[in-house]
């Protein structure tokens, strides 16, 4: 090798030696910038879930005094226990109790305990807001325990004729005069502000023995409708519920469903009992105007609009030849002799007529996820509102002002 070509093979020896160490360098910036993505998604995600966890902790010790677990008594004559675990609890609401049968002969003895279910506290003095089906037993006596434990009595104060919803009062003394003053009260949230997977926590005496127990999950539909059976032989049909697969179990009925900013957003209402998973609640905007009712007149008002509807679905629709695929359908029951707009009610006074279709009240659609029913409740007795029907083709808007359902 001469003397150029030996410079010129160090040369190209010294050019990949540099290329080579680039490269290097290269590369081990890329593992390093891989190295740091991968550690800050973990730093990330580890940030997520403590956040997530404390925004539960925190929501749980806002609700949780202000839960309490509703226990019903009476005395009984004879009893029959359940002979198997399938025995205890109701399809459907599934009024959380042993199934008692009374006799002929006269009752005698203590009360004893019959059932059980949970409630919510919306006022300093002792209001409580729970399910209708959990105090439906008039024959019975009821009582709450607090979180922390102590006892009070109960007197049940109204039923909603047309939701599963009713309120109770606490009093300090066996004679009902003397009501508690300084008791820690809920948040009521906004429960048209909840998209599916919002997560939610549900708080309530499970089993009728576990006080309190919480459950967490997730928002899992919105607008669901279903037939669900009370332990006292009686069925209703529920709409426009929250879906959720926080676990509800037998004795959570009234107790609260909860969003991650401790507010109150649902009524735990019936649970699925052949599947795993799926719960229903009441959404709490459908219980806020019967709050302040209740707190101004001691009773449920409820609006009313007095109408006979069927409400549409596509299949319907098309069934009926109408041109809309949604809304309320008044319709005359020819056969009974009911009329689809009650005779002097504020429908009748409106102008509202059979053949009519409701789509809106007030810029609220009748659809899927809301029913007439669950619409008229936000309102009040006595409210002006705006009801837009479809007749003859045409949408007109017709001014109602709401009674007062009796």
């Amino acid at each position: 090798m001469n003397h150029k070509q030996t410079i010129k093979f160090y040369s190209i020896v010294s050019v990949l030696a540099v290329l080579g160490g680039m490269c290097g360098s290269f590369i081990t910036w890329q593992f390093l910038q891989s190295s740091d993505v991968s550690d800050s998604v973990q730093i990330s995600k580890s940030k997520s879930v403590f956040v997530e966890e404390s925004l539960t902790i925190e929501a749980i010790e806002k609700v949780n005094p202000s839960v309490v677990s509703i226990v019903a008594s009476k005395q009984l004559a004879a009893l029959r226990r359940p002979t198997s675990l399938f025995d205890l609890f109701t399809p459907g609401l599934g009024f959380e109790a042993p199934q008692y049968y009374e006799n002929e002969f006269e009752k005698e003895g203590p009360k004893q305990k019959i059932g059980g279910g949970t409630g919510f506290i919306i006022s300093s003095d002792g209001l409580v807001l729970t399910n209708k089906h959990v105090i439906d037993d008039s024959s019975a006596d009821y009582s709450v325990v607090l979180a922390d434990g102590e006892e009070m009595y109960a007197k049940v104060l109204s039923k909603d004729p047309l939701n599963d919803i009713a309120f109770i009062q606490l009093y300090l003394d066996e004679d009902l005069e003397i009501k508690p003053s300084d008791l820690a009260v809920v948040n009521l949230g906004d429960s048209d502000q909840l998209p599916v997977g919002s997560k939610v926590i549900a708080i309530g005496n499970a089993l009728s023995e576990f006080d309190n127990t919480t459950t967490s999950g997730i928002i899992s539909g919105l607008g669901r409708s279903i037939t669900a059976a009370s332990g006292m032989g009686g069925a209703s049909k529920l709409s426009n519920l929250l879906q959720t697969d926080a676990s509800i179990n037998p004795g959570n009925s009234g107790g609260p469903l909860v969003n991650l900013n401790g507010e109150v957003i649902g009524i735990n209402t019936a649970i699925a009992q052949s599947a795993n998973g799926i719960g229903f609640a009441i959404p709490i905007n459908e219980a806020k105007n019967l709050v302040e009712t209740v707190i101004e007149f001691g009773k449920i008002i409820r609006p009313m609009l007095g109408v006979r509807y069927v409400e549409i679905t596509p299949m319907i629709a098309e069934q009926m030849d109408l041109d809309v695929e949604y809304g309320a359908f008044l319709q005359d029951d020819i056969a009974s002799g009911t009329l689809a707009v009650v005779n002097d009610g504020p429908a009748d006074k409106a102008g509202l007529r059979s053949g009519d279709v409701i789509l809106e009240i007030d810029d609220f659609a009748i659809d899927d996820n809301n029913t007439l029913q669950s619409i008229i409740s936000r309102f009040k007795p006595n409210q002006d509102v705006n009801v837009l029907v479809f007749r003859d083709g045409t949408k007109l808007a017709i001014p109602v002002q709401l009674g007062e359902f009796e």
